[in-house]
């Protein structure tokens, strides 16, 4: 099981894995955020890092929680080494 406090650099590419570990469970960050009673605008803020105090962290890993934690990880990890390697070359 991966480390539940793995720090997630804010931004695009962390958005860009929720959205995409949701759907890999047929399912929508909008539809999650609808049945968890939060705005996707707070998701948003919370994975851009624009909402970055204990509300918007604990908000963020709810997200990535439900998104499944591992699953966010594995992508998240893989999207990291292809941002890399393009901006190598």
């Amino acid at each position: 099981m991966a480390d539940k406090h793995r720090d997630f650099q804010p931004g695009a590419i962390l958005h860009q894995v929720v959205v995409g570990a949701f759907r890999m469970q047929g399912k929508t960050l909008h539809h999650w955020c609808l049945e968890n009673g939060v705005t996707p605008a707070s998701v948003r803020n919370s994975t851009y890092g624009q909402a970055s105090g204990p509300v918007g962290r604990a908000l963020l890993e709810r997200a990535i929680d439900a998104a499944g934690r591992e699953v966010v990880s594995d992508l998240y990890a893989r999207r990291m080494r292809e941002e890399a390697e393009r901006l190598a070359s």
